[in-house]
């Protein structure tokens, strides 16, 4: 397991956990699923294509590892939410929150992700201090431990 790979099971996880919240969007009346993404948005490639809102970052962060025999190798991963909203009572915000509240309520009751990470319990969370309406954003950082590498010297 290496934090790539649970960089990438973080964010099927996410897919799945959210395809059935959807939000409103700057460009239809239609609701969209919010859409997720490895460490930055994509690239837009030209001035015609539409805003990605609503969407959620999945960035690594760091680790670290502590020198043990049976070591375990801890993750630190962002995941960053940016929603839309042009309602005049300025709530858009209980989006963000509540896409942050479903990744609490899911790794608090099952701290498993995939059988190949577990969730560590670090939980910070915090929403936009600034007024950038209509577009809201919040972030919450977690904490996985994966399996570390085993040294397989003869000094080990």
């Amino acid at each position: 397991m290496t934090p790539n790979e649970l960089q990438d099971a973080l964010v099927e996880e996410l897919k799945e956990m959210l395809s059935d919240y959807t939000m409103r969007t700057p460009y239809s009346t239609e609701r969209k699923a919010v859409s997720v993404y490895k460490q930055s948005l994509p690239v837009l490639e030209t001035d015609d294509e539409e805003d990605p809102v609503p969407y959620i970052i999945v960035r690594l962060q760091g680790g670290n590892e502590k020198i043990e025999r049976d070591s375990s190798y801890t993750v630190k991963l962002t995941i960053i939410i940016a929603t839309w909203d042009d309602s005049l009572d300025m709530q858009g915000y209980q989006d963000v929150m509540n896409i942050i509240n479903r990744i609490y309520i899911r790794f608090h009751k099952s701290p498993n992700l995939k059988n190949i990470a577990q969730y560590a319990g670090e939980w910070n969370w915090a929403i936009q201090e600034e007024d950038y309406y209509p577009y809201f954003f919040g972030a919450c950082s977690m904490e996985f431990v994966i399996a570390a590498v085993r040294r397989e010297d003869e000094f080990a």
